[in-house]
């Protein structure tokens, strides 16, 4: 980032420019700021400082956010998909029916963070540190919580699969069998 650019961004206005430009915001000061709603997409955000922002229904999306600052972030009923999080700071950070999906929080501290409600889905927390996060009715597959440095203490519940999944399954099942059944049929004739 240029010594212009890493000025602390004042405004909903000045951010959005320099998403508009696909500004390298690495480092960027952007704490304290209300950024609900946002998208922010394809975008390297490296340690930047996104603490006490608020950051509710953003979308958040293939993107470096490793070593952020998102302490006392409000990030409640946010969308992160494929986003590099390690090493990032949730201390204290309000996560509350947040949907996580292909995210890497390698390192990254959640200590009292609040996940009430969250989903998590193909999450890698090697090494991360849980210490007193809220994880009541949360949910999580793919998620191996003994390489957590510390895990929540109460674990996300699995991810429950709608009872429309398995009858999927069992007619795409029947429909190969039928077709290698009819493939079969006529190669012989």
């Amino acid at each position: 980032m240029s010594d212009e650019a890493t000025n602390k961004l004042a405004t909903r206005e000045q951010i959005d420019e320099a998403l508009r430009l696909k500004q390298d915001l690495s480092g960027a000061d952007l704490r304290g700021l209300d950024l609900s709603g946002i998208q922010l997409t394809g975008l390297n955000m490296e340690s930047a400082n996104l603490s006490e922002t608020n950051l509710d229904e953003a979308t958040i999306a293939a993107i470096n956010l490793a070593e952020v600052d998102l302490s006392g972030a409000q990030l409640n009923e946010v969308q992160i998909s494929a986003a590099n999080m390690g090493g990032a700071s949730l201390r204290g950070a309000q996560l509350k029916g947040a949907k996580f999906n292909a995210v890497n929080l390698e390192n990254a501290d959640l200590t009292e963070a609040d996940l009430t409600g969250s989903r998590l889905f193909l999450v890698n927390v090697s090494g991360a540190d849980f210490s007193d996060a809220k994880t009541t009715d949360a949910h999580a597959t793919g998620v191996d919580w003994s390489k957590a440095s510390v895990p929540p203490a109460e674990m996300p519940d699995p991810i429950p699969i709608p009872p429309w999944v398995p009858a999927v399954f069992a007619g795409v099942g029947i429909l190969l069998v039928v077709g290698i059944v009819l493939a079969r049929r006529r190669r012989k004739n």
